[in-house]
């Protein structure tokens, strides 16, 4: 295998074993201007993996807890590659289109489908004796693109970028129903917390009317279910957060009860109109859903 041209900046270091993440921060919209590079976002659980040109493999999650066990399949075909690698990514499930939810990742792990996981990784940290978090973002995945394209890891994909044109590809990615964007600065390093790494969500607005609501006591909500007008009928529509917005609904709620409370869901008579923000849906349930206000 040719030797890998490494890129100023990179420095001798043992391998790490443990990694303070890179934050990614949010952002209402993509940064402007050619000064950024702009991913896909993948709806999954973020994973560090870390691996040793011994064929050892260690996969640890955001909160530091070690998930070899768990999502070690799509990495056969890397470990045997050679190299000494800290990979950062995110583990997900695609459809057939390749756009992932995190739905998609938990029904697999729940039937046990390790064949349907896939690794999307967007940097490397470090590779063979050498640290590359002081350099360039843009030049970190130039040789991580390198080292998986010689590999041929199957499910491993590398998370490719377009330079500029950020707001083009939230477009893009909303209109595939994906879940948003990571707008990351050129030229900057790996360095835990800073806005060089901004994500944007897809997001719309909708109306929908209140079906019902879990409490925590008198008084206090968890949450709201809301439906959504469809061919004159009401069809369920998903889980919302209240948030501010929903300071003194719970009286409101409470005169509407429509009955006791059916798996913890109290049902209210369907009268009240809401205004949603969410994130896009899962099949036909809203995802992350924010209520604006009432209607």
């Amino acid at each position: 295998m040719p030797t890998l041209v490494l890129p100023d900046g990179a420095s001798p270091a043992r391998q790490p074993t443990s990694v303070r993440l890179q934050i990614v921060e949010p952002s209402p919209a993509p940064p402007d201007g050619e000064g950024w590079l702009h991913e896909i976002k993948h709806d999954g659980h973020r994973l560090m993996a870390i691996v040793d040109a011994g064929g050892r493999l260690s996969l640890v999650s955001r909160n530091g807890y070690d998930r070899t066990e768990a999502f070690g399949a799509p990495f056969s075909t890397l470990v045997a590659a050679g190299h000494d690698l800290v990979i950062d990514g995110e583990i997900a499930v695609p459809d057939d289109r390749g756009v992932t939810h995190l739905d998609f990742l938990e029904d697999a792990i729940s039937r046990r489908e390790p064949h349907r996981l896939v690794y999307y990784a967007f940097d490397l940290l470090h590779i063979d004796g050498h640290d590359l978090r002081r350099c360039p973002i843009e030049r970190r995945k130039d040789v991580l693109r390198q080292v998986l394209d010689k590999a041929r890891c199957e499910r491993i994909i590398y998370v490719d970028h377009t330079i500029g044109y950020g707001r083009q590809l939230l477009e893009a990615v909303r209109r595939i129903g994906a879940e948003g964007i990571v707008s990351k600065r050129l030229g900057s390093m790996y360095r835990g917390r800073s806005r060089d790494w901004l994500k944007t969500k897809c997001h719309e607005t909708g109306m929908f009317v209140i079906t019902g609501f879990q409490e925590l006591g008198e008084g206090r909500l968890e949450a709201l279910f809301v439906a959504q007008e469809r061919n004159g009928d009401l069809a369920y529509a998903g889980q919302v957060r209240f948030g501010f917005t929903g300071k003194g609904l719970w009286a409101e709620l409470d005169r509407l009860r429509a009955g006791p409370p059916r798996k913890g869901v109290v049902p209210v008579e369907p009268v009240l109109r809401a205004n949603i923000k969410f994130f896009g849906r899962r099949g036909r349930f809203i995802r992350d859903g924010v209520l604006l206000g009432l209607c």
